[in-house]
């Protein structure tokens, strides 16, 4: 979880008076509202929460607490943010530097030496098993700081436990619970992430089955989300000498292509990149190849971070991975040769973003062309050169059948089409649900149940952290969730943790969210299933199974009725 200064400056700080000095804001209620200033915004849709320390516009979807909206608002980094803050309200900043950092470096450097020792041991063969079934071998070990958190509850802590709880606790290995702290990792395949000289700043640690997949230090005293990149220790002299960075998501997507000798790949740990990431790689070139998966690639949270790669002054190309492949999966099944010339024949920005509109919507109706130029305009302002506008707009208008102009037009804010059934925000049982979850309105007995498959991807990071934190004793607000959760995870969890949910009876209302979103759809499908396992039984006139089946339905029929008659 946060610091302790940060804490500190999120509790003193009035973030309505700190958005006011960027945005006129009016009340709302208890809320505040006003015209966006991130996008071009025809009515106020930027919302601003006081009790809970959050902002969020339904309009280009962006959110967070008030530190997140300085750095958003300033282009700062997280420290340069905490920083500016802490001097506004006279809070004295604990400084790492030194000797202080050396201490702590050193620290990270023991933790990823654990984790080494903890693979080879036998305890560690299901990790060594996945990363050799990943074409990862024993060499690479060494190089990738790769390494293995055994179970139980504090082994870490028992290994380490000389240089202090505290110490622990600020790096993010060690969490404070009702009884005691325990390792952040347990049971995790773990991946130490370094700084551009090579020095371990923090661990994510990946599961073996099950959400969430992965589990990322918070931010610490030396690092700080969507600040680095996976494998710029290594790939900084390559980027410089083939002039170019190979960007892609994961972990394993950055060991296998560096190994197959596309050297200059670094990973951006996750499908949005940051401002802060975009800077970091304008330090080493000018140009980037994204090379995500298609269904990542495509996503909006994506085009956003191409787009501030771009407004970072870097020329980017994406390239195109056959459908149902990742770069890690590629390279190990077609091989290098095949990777360089995926590689080798990059899309265009401008004709790359253009596509995955299109692949999204229908363009051959007015509903989709319309959706087209809502998304596309979203973007628009973040896009700074005048060239790239030209180009975009022009394919654009071909891609819709619409005169240049009238694109400019509409992308300007000249044009303004009635499209209210595009702007209202998805709303349903699952988004009640997520919303009480925050509110830490759920019951223990629904906390318990939850499978985190039933939910939409874009929540199952919220709520994994939500109880993960949850099962070490906390019941987190939002905002707390908001510092340590990455930018692309923020907008959903502000949108959902500032959602109205207009209610007469608050406990009945939870009880129907849960039925709606929970029970309802289980039982659903359990019906489905067993329907579908009694035809198979009457094809082949298997009476018993039949009986046994009819019997079933008969009782999940009844506790479908049930259910409807609590809603």
């Amino acid at each position: 979880m946060p610091g302790p200064e940060v804490e500190e400056v999120k509790s003193r700080l009035n973030i309505v008076e700190l958005v006011g000095r960027y945005v006129a804001l009016k009340p709302s209620g208890q809320r505040f509202k006003g015209r966006c200033p991130f996008h071009p915004d025809d009515t106020p849709s930027f919302l601003v929460s006081p009790d809970k320390g959050l902002w969020h516009c339904f309009g280009c979807h962006a959110g967070g607490d008030a530190i997140g909206f300085l750095m958003k608002i300033e282009r700062l980094s997280f420290p340069e943010a905490l920083t500016r803050l802490a001097h506004e309200l006279g809070i004295e900043m604990r400084t790492v530097g030194g000797e202080g950092k050396a201490k702590l470096l050193q620290v990270n450097q023991e933790a990823a030496q654990y984790f080494a020792r903890e693979l080879r041991k036998p305890s560690g063969k299901k990790a060594r098993d996945y990363l050799l079934g990943r074409g990862v071998g024993e060499e690479l070990w060494e190089r990738y700081k790769l390494g293995y958190a055994p179970e139980g509850w504090d082994g870490l802590i028992r290994a380490l436990g000389r240089v202090g709880l505290d110490t622990l606790g600020n790096l993010g290995l060690a969490i404070a619970g009702e009884k005691g702290h325990y390792d952040r990792f347990r049971d995790r395949v773990m991946f130490t992430l370094c700084d551009d000289q090579g020095r371990p700043v923090a661990f994510a640690g990946r599961s073996f089955a099950g959400d969430p997949k992965y589990v990322n230090i918070p931010n610490t005293s030396l690092f700080t989300k969507g600040t680095l990149l996976y494998g710029l220790d290594l790939a900084r002299d390559a980027i410089r000498q083939r002039g170019r960075a190979v960007l892609v998501e994961g972990y394993t997507d950055v060991i296998s292509f560096q190994v197959a000798g596309i050297e200059e790949t670094v990973g951006s740990m996750g499908t949005a990149l940051t401002e802060a990431q975009a800077r970091l790689l304008a330090r080493h070139t000018d140009l980037v190849v994204i090379a995500y998966d298609r269904d990542a690639a495509g996503e909006a949270s994506a085009l956003r971070g191409l787009v501030i790669l771009r407004a970072a002054g870097l020329r980017v190309s994406v390239a195109v991975l056959p459908p149902d492949e990742d770069p890690d999966s590629f390279v190990r099944g077609q091989g290098a040769d095949a990777a360089q010339a995926v590689l080798a024949a990059a899309l265009p920005f401008h004709r790359f973003f253009v596509g995955a509109l299109a692949s999204r919507h229908d363009t051959g109706s007015v509903d989709g062309k319309e959706q087209v130029l809502v998304e596309a305009k979203a973007f628009w302002p973040e896009i700074r050169s005048v060239p790239l506008q030209h180009e975009l707009a022009r394919e654009l208008a071909g891609l819709l059948s619409l005169r240049e102009e009238e694109v400019w037009r509409y992308l300007r804010g000249e044009a303004r089409p009635t499209l209210p059934h595009l702007e209202r925000e998805r709303i349903g049982p699952e988004e009640h649900f997520v919303h009480f979850l925050l509110e830490g309105k759920l019951p223990d007995r629904v906390l318990e149940d939850l499978d985190l498959t039933e939910f939409r991807p874009e929540y199952r990071p919220i709520v994994a952290k939500w109880v993960e934190l949850w099962q070490g004793g906390k019941r987190p607000a939002a905002d707390e969730l908001a510092s340590v959760l990455t930018p692309d995870q923020v907008s959903p969890l502000t949108r959902l943790a500032l959602l109205e949910v207009p209610f007469s009876d608050a406990a009945q209302a939870v009880d129907d969210a849960v039925t709606r979103f929970l029970y309802l759809p289980r039982v659903n499908r359990r019906l489905d299933r067993a329907q579908k396992r009694l035809a198979e039984a009457e094809a082949v006139g298997d009476a018993e199974q039949m009986q046994r089946l009819n019997a079933e339905l008969q009782a999940l029929c009844q506790e479908r009725i049930r259910l409807l008659r609590r809603r």
